[in-house]
């Protein structure tokens, strides 16, 4: 396992710890403290670690609490956060049966509290640093603002037809069978010598209207490319599309995908689009274009679920054919029980749902053996299985796939 340093860190974390007994409080800071962490507050009460919150809501990237406290309880506490729109990441400081597990992230999602996991008591170090690793997955896809590109440079890529697709498979975990690619997108630099753009230019396209443009062109591009895939793997291979909120919420979606497709000989049933669950799917022009994209036939997958708000019941509602378990519950899930509940209750709904089940941001081989030996028809997407390709590197892939797969 890494041993954290504030060197080697991602982000400085800045962390909020509340618990009635001063032990835990001694032991976790100390915790903290050795594993680089330095600013620590600590709180034996919730009404006072409330207080200090509700003036900077921001001041804090974490806070972890018990659960059973006098006064304001834990429950009671995640409630009063999600009312202040609290941020950051939350974990309870508890041993916790399974039950109470799935209730306090059910609670914690209502609430649009981000419920991290569990510490259990005693706590030991190894507790803190998987907590740790949790963070740093959140927090490895964070837009680094000194390398975002400007909207002159981005509407230029587009342009200029710089923007260019990336795929990663998704493959089945038991049988190996790839059932689709997503698409990611890069930008090729403007010279040949000059410095690639950054990757995380979303925010940029959205906060500029030009979303649309840059997904319309990645799948004009991905569109030719798929034939050439289909020829090498097979017939059923889809696209995975990506679609932020702000696209969703917008009404005349469902006709531009479909003029889009059509326009390059593909159909809804050739797309799996995929939406995240960064903020709650419940606003009304969300729904109805979910609605609608699904009765033009196109396949829908709830993206990174364990980053956002969607709670359980909303699952069931929405009419999804597929549900992507996000990397923070996913990594070393073979040693978190938090998780371990998580994904088992998402396996039962996906089997009474009759949806597919996949965990992406896979690294590690005790990861898979995990998930391979307990959920054998789930699907995997990671590093592990394979990193974005390009059209020309995918094609090699799915070549050695298929020769792999005859022999």
């Amino acid at each position: 396992m890494t041993t954290y340093t504030q060197a080697n860190l991602q982000h400085k974390y800045r962390v909020a710890i509340v618990d009635d007994s001063p032990a835990i409080l001694v032991v976790l800071r100390a915790v903290f403290n050795e594993l680089g962490i330095e600013e620590v507050s600590t709180f034996d009460d919730a009404e006072s670690a409330y207080a200090a919150i509700e003036k900077a809501p921001s001041l804090y990237d974490i806070v972890l609490t018990d659960l059973n406290m006098p006064g304001m309880d834990g429950m009671a506490f995640m409630r009063k956060l999600g009312e202040l729109k609290y941020g950051g990441a939350v974990v309870i400081v508890s041993e916790m049966h399974p039950e109470i597990i799935a209730l306090a992230a059910r609670v914690a999602r209502q609430h649009q509290v981000h419920l991290l996991g569990n510490i259990e008591k005693p706590v030991h170090l190894h507790y803190v640093e998987h907590l740790i690793q949790k963070l740093e997955c959140l927090h490895a896809s964070s837009r680094d603002p000194l390398r975002t590109v400007s909207e002159i440079a981005l509407l230029d890529a587009i342009s200029h037809s710089r923007v260019l697709p990336l795929y990663q498979p998704k493959r089945h975990i038991s049988n190996g069978k790839v059932v689709s690619l997503e698409v990611m997108s890069r930008i090729l630099p403007r010279y040949q010598d000059s410095d690639s753009m950054a990757e995380c230019f979303v925010d940029v396209a959205r906060d500029n209207e030009l979303l649309n443009l840059l997904t319309f062109q990645l799948i004009e591009k991905a569109a030719k490319d798929l034939s050439s895939f289909r020829h090498a793997y097979g017939s059923h291979l889809k696209l995975a599309i990506n679609l932020h909120p702000c696209q969703l919420a917008d009404l005349s979606c469902p006709d531009k995908l479909a003029l889009i497709l059509s326009l390059n000989q593909l159909a809804p049933a050739d797309i799996l689009i995929e939406m995240t669950e960064h903020q709650p799917l419940n606003d009304k022009h969300i729904l109805e274009t979910i609605s609608r994209l699904k009765m033009r036939g196109f396949e829908l997958s709830l993206d990174d679920f364990g980053s956002g708000f969607t709670e359980e019941e909303q699952l069931r509602s929405l009419p999804l054919d597929e549900i992507k378990v996000g990397q923070p519950l996913i990594s070393h899930i073979e040693r978190d029980n938090f998780a371990q509940q998580i994904v088992y209750r998402l396996d039962d709904l996906a089997t009474d749902r009759k949806l597919r089940l996949c965990a992406v941001g896979l690294s590690s081989t005790q990861e898979l053996d995990y998930l391979a030996q307990r959920f054998p028809h789930m699907y995997v997407q990671g590093p592990l299985v394979c990193k974005p390709l390009s059209r020309e590197d995918l094609l090699v892939w799915l070549e050695q796939q298929t020769t792999q797969a005859s022999n």
